[in-house]
C-alpha cells in the first residue's frame, strides 16, 4: 500500500511539472520584458502576476488577427519586446492583443496616465496661483518698510512660450501692481518661496545624461520662462571650441565648463548638463565649423532665486528703489507675518495645461502635475487606480514625463485608463497627422485625421496610445515596443501598417 501511494505522488509530481512547462516559458518572457531598469526584488511579484494574467487570458482569449500577427513576425520586431490592446468603447469588446499584459518601458505615453490623473485628482478647471505679497507698512513717501515675498503654487505655464507670445507679461503686472500700491522703494529683501515641492528638483531615476538638458528640467514650487535659457554660440574652425557668445536671460553667477569642441564634419550634437540648484554647467560634443548664432537650451538652475533677481531688475528698471538682497525659503527660514497682497497670477486651467503637455509631449509640465497630485493632494496614483478596480501589478512610476527608464506599465492598463477618461481625454489628445509631436503620425493614411494618439520615444523605445474613431465606433489602444532591428522611421511604418489593418 505504501508503495502504491509512492507511486501515485511521483505520478502526480510528473504531471504537476508537466502543466507547469507554459507558465515557465511565460516566466521566462516577462523577464525579458523588464531589463535593468527595475531592481531585483520587484521582479517576482511582477512575473507572477504576468503568469496568472496569462493563464487568465488564455481561458477567454482574442483571437489575433492576421495583421498583428503579421507586426509581431516582423523582421523589424525580430529580439523586440511588444505589447498591444485594443477595445471598442461601447460595448467593452476587446478588438486584439499581444502579450498585453507585459510591463514594458513606454517612454512619453506615461503622460496619458499622469494626466488623466491630474485631470481627475486636481480638477480640470481649478487654477495654479502664483503669488505677489508684501509684509511690513508702507509709508506717506512710498517707502515699503518691509519684505516681499514671492510664493510659488507650482505653476509650470508662469512666463512659459506654451501659454503667451510675451513671457514677460506678469513681470509688468507685477510692476504696475507694485505702483499701484503706493510702493516707490523698498527697505527690505524678496524673499522667495519656492518650496512647495521641496528641493529634489529631479526624479532620482534620470539618467545623467538627461540632467540639465532643455526637456530634463528641474521642479519646484516656482518654475518661470519653462526653467530654461538659450546659450548663443559662435565656431570657428576645426579643433577649437565653440565660443559663448550670450547667455538669454541672463542668470547671475552661471558659469560653464565648455568641453565641446569644433569639427569640419558638419555634425551637431551638443548639450548643456548639470544638477539642480548648482550654478555650474558642463558643455559636452560637437558642432559644425564656421556655423555664427547656434543656439542650445538649457535649465535654469535654482528658478525661485533667478525670479526673485530678475524681478528685482524689473523693479529698478521702473525707478522703484531695491538695495536689498533676494533670496528663497531653501536659504531663509524667515515667513511673513501679516501678509497682504500685491498681485495673483493664475495659470491657465488644469485641462489646458494637460492639453499642452499631451500636445508637445512636455516634461516640465507633466513634472509639475505629478508633483501637485502627491504632494498636494498626497494622492499615490497607482492606489488611485487601484481603487478604480483596475489591476495596477505592470505599474511602476519613476517620474510623471515618462523620461525615466524604470518606468514600466502594460497596454492593457493603458488602455483602461484611456477607456475610463475618454470624456474627458478625448479633446486633449493631439490629432495623428495634424498636431504636435504625432502631426507626421499616420499622415495621407486612411487614418490620417481620425486618431487622437500620445506617442512616445526615447532610445530603444516607440509607444502611442489614444482613440480611433471609424465607422461610427471608437476603439481606445496601446501599443508600447521596446527594442528592434533597424531605423525608427521603419518600425513607425510598420505601426501605422498595424493601425490601419486592424481599424
Amino acid at each position: 500500500m505504501k508503495k502504491k501511494l509512492i507511486c501515485l505522488a511521483l505520478i502526480a509530481t510528473f504531471l504537476t511539472a508537466c502543466s507547469n512547462t507554459d507558465k515557465n516559458e511565460v516566466l521566462e518572457n516577462q523577464k525579458m520584458v523588464l531589463p535593468d531598469v527595475i531592481e531585483t526584488p520587484i521582479l517576482p511579484e511582477i512575473e507572477v502576476q504576468k503568469v496568472e494574467e496569462t493563464t487568465a487570458v488564455s481561458k477567454n482569449s482574442v483571437k489575433n488577427s492576421a495583421a498583428l500577427k503579421r507586426f509581431v513576425n516582423s523582421e523589424v520586431l525580430e529580439h523586440g519586446n511588444i505589447g498591444f490592446y485594443a477595445m471598442e468603447l461601447n460595448s467593452g469588446k476587446v478588438v486584439d492583443k499581444h502579450r498585453e499584459g507585459a510591463a514594458l518601458v513606454p517612454a512619453s505615453v506615461l503622460k496619458v496616465l499622469t494626466g488623466a490623473t491630474a485631470l481627475e485628482v486636481l480638477g480640470a478647471d481649478s487654477v495654479l496661483e502664483t503669488k505677489l505679497l508684501y509684509d511690513g507698512i508702507i509709508s506717506k513717501d512710498g517707502v515699503l518698510k518691509g519684505d516681499i515675498y514671492i510664493v510659488g503654487g507650482g505653476d509650470p505655464t508662469l512666463g512659459s512660450d506654451g501659454i503667451s507670445l510675451d513671457r514677460e507679461a506678469f513681470l509688468k503686472d507685477w510692476v504696475n501692481a507694485v505702483k499701484r500700491a503706493g510702493i516707490k522703494s523698498i527697505d527690505g529683501n524678496i524673499i522667495v518661496l519656492d518650496d512647495l515641492f521641496g528641493y529634489e528638483g529631479i526624479s532620482g531615476k534620470w539618467l545623467w545624461e538627461d540632467m540639465g538638458t532643455s526637456y530634463g528640467q528641474g521642479t519646484y514650487g516656482i518654475s518661470v520662462f519653462d526653467n530654461l535659457y538659450t546659450l548663443h554660440l559662435n565656431t570657428s574652425v576645426s579643433g577649437k571650441k565653440p565660443e559663448i557668445v550670450k547667455i538669454k536671460p541672463e542668470i547671475k553667477g552661471l558659469v560653464f565648463n565648455n568641453e565641446g569642441f569644433v569639427t569640419s564634419g558638419g555634425k551637431r550634437d551638443i548639450s548643456v548638463r548639470g544638477v539642480p540648484l548648482e550654478n555650474r554647467r558642463r558643455i559636452f560634443g560637437v558642432v559644425p565649423q564656421n556655423k555664427n548664432g547656434l543656439v542650445i537650451q538649457s535649465d535654469i538652475p535654482d528658478p525661485g532665486l533667478f525670479l526673485g533677481q530678475y524681478f528685482s531688475q524689473n523693479l529698478k528698471a521702473e525707478n522703484i528703489g531695491f538695495k536689498g538682497s533676494v533670496t528663497t525659503a531653501r536659504l531663509t527660514s524667515q515667513r511673513p507675518k501679516n501678509p497682504k497682497t500685491i498681485a495673483v497670477t493664475k495659470s491657465p486651467p488644469i485641462s489646458e495645461i494637460v492639453k499642452i503637455l499631451l500636445t508637445r509631449s512636455d516634461n516640465h509640465y507633466t513634472e509639475h502635475l505629478l508633483q501637485l497630485i502627491q504632494k498636494t493632494r498626497n494622492v499615490d496614483i497607482e492606489k488611485f487606480w487601484k481603487n478604480k478596480g483596475m489591476d495596477v501589478h505592470s505599474l511602476i512610476l519613476r517620474d510623471g514625463s515618462g523620461l525615466s527608464r524604470g518606468n514600466v506599465i502594460s497596454a492593457k492598463l493603458l488602455t483602461e485608463i484611456l477607456t475610463y477618461s475618454e470624456s474627458s481625454l478625448d479633446s486633449l489628445l493631439p490629432v495623428a497627422g495634424k498636431d504636435g509631436t504625432v502631426a507626421a503620425f499616420l499622415k495621407n493614411t486612411a487614418l490620417e485625421g481620425k486618431v487622437k494618439v500620445k506617442s512616445g520615444s526615447m532610445s530603444g523605445i516607440q509607444s502611442y496610445a489614444g482613440y480611433v474613431e471609424k465607422n461610427g465606433k471608437k476603439y481606445a489602444f496601446t501599443i508600447i515596443v521596446n527594442h528592434w532591428n533597424g531605423e525608427r522611421s521603419v518600425l513607425r511604418k510598420e505601426i501605422e501598417k498595424l493601425l490601419n489593418d486592424i481599424f
